[in-house]
């Protein structure tokens, strides 16, 4: 059993990374897209047809697909003010419900915004303009990111239960900080 869970902890892992990298992708692409069309405007005082939708509909994934893996490394904004200063034990309990209510709350986003995105699908649902964009690959990526971040959730609550171990201490201990340059010249 340890090594299924192991296996699927791993797996979990492994497609955050690969979700990043489709972000990253995202981003290029929306890069090249925009200097694409400022060119076209500059030189040929044309508009590349499509250019914005494209662009707006690629934020999706800009948005959606790296928010587990920034759950995992404890990436997310947080003020502490109050949190910090608490007991371990009650810093274990309010985590725990956070962690749950969390797994439950994006859970069902993720189930509405898969019907959402299977419905535009299967509807065709399109953006009109010079050119017709379709807006279900977009609309996939919402489910998709919402899923995994979910996952991440269930595991960080697991983790919590299993190993008695924080989120702030599994990320430090999985991503140690790195010394900077100015520390190592310290050294």
């Amino acid at each position: 059993m340890a090594s299924i869970t192991s296996g699927a902890i791993s797996l979990q892992k492994k497609l955050e990374e690969i979700a990043c990298y489709f972000s990253a992708m995202a981003v290029a692409t929306m890069m090249s897209i925009t200097v694409l069309e400022v060119m076209a405007r500059a030189l040929f005082s044309k508009s590349l047809p499509g250019a914005y939708e494209y662009v707006s509909l690629m934020f999706v994934y800009l948005i959606y697909l790296g928010l587990g893996y920034s759950q995992r490394r404890d990436a997310h904004i947080t003020v502490g003010i109050l949190y910090d200063h608490l007991p371990r034990t009650v810093r274990k309990i309010v985590q725990g419900s956070y962690l749950l209510l969390a797994f439950l709350f994006f859970g069902a986003l993720t189930w509405t915004s898969a019907e959402s995105a299977w419905s535009n699908y299967t509807m065709g649902d399109t953006i009109l303009g010079i050119v017709e964009v379709k807006t279900w690959w977009a609309r996939a990526g919402i489910p998709i990111g919402l899923g995994l971040f979910s996952l991440r959730f269930l595991i960080q609550l697991s983790n919590l239960i299993a190993n008695n171990e924080l989120l702030e201490e599994a990320a430090i201990n999985e991503f140690p900080p790195q010394a900077s340059a100015e520390d190592e010249k310290k050294l």
